[in-house]
């Protein structure tokens, strides 16, 4: 009974440990690299994009990109309640790309999210969550341009 028990307890550490986890956004196995990468817009969302990018710069690859990317901004005003306050609003994060390859060809694509989030009394804290949520969405579009350009 008992090694029955071991003997399948050691069979599913076998299974268990054949089984490999790779992240999705590594860029160990990246079959693309970026030799330049600049970015116009807002300065503060377009950090977070270009960090997570400059992992892929310095890479030894076939596929070399220039990348040109420019970030819009935009919050506005979702609802109003009947005294005219805002209710709720809505942010709005936009990317175009625009990518060349070594041989001059040149792929251009939008990158569009967003979210609609209502006010809150406390000031601070409808800024911090503003602030939270946009870099969010930050780093959701630059997971789209990364998932892009190994499809490229």
């Amino acid at each position: 009974m008992i090694k029955k028990n071991l003997i399948k307890i050691i069979l599913i550490f076998f299974f268990i440990s054949g089984c490999g986890y790779n992240p999705i956004f590594s860029n160990k196995n990246s079959n693309f690299s970026i030799y330049e990468l600049s970015t116009t817009g807002n300065s503060k969302l377009n950090k977070i994009i270009n960090n997570r990018l400059s992992n892929y710069q310095g890479i030894n690859s076939q596929k070399k990109f220039s990348i040109t990317i420019e970030t819009i901004y935009n919050k506005k005003v979702a609802s109003r309640d009947t005294k005219g306050n805002p209710k709720t609003y809505s942010v709005n994060l936009k990317s175009i790309v625009l990518v060349t390859d070594l041989e001059g060809n040149e792929y251009k694509k939008s990158f569009l999210k967003s979210i609609n989030y209502n006010n809150r009394d406390d000031k601070s804290n409808l800024k911090k969550y503003e602030n939270q949520t946009s870099k969010n969405l930050a780093k959701k579009i630059s997971e789209e341009i990364i998932i892009y350009l190994r499809s490229i």
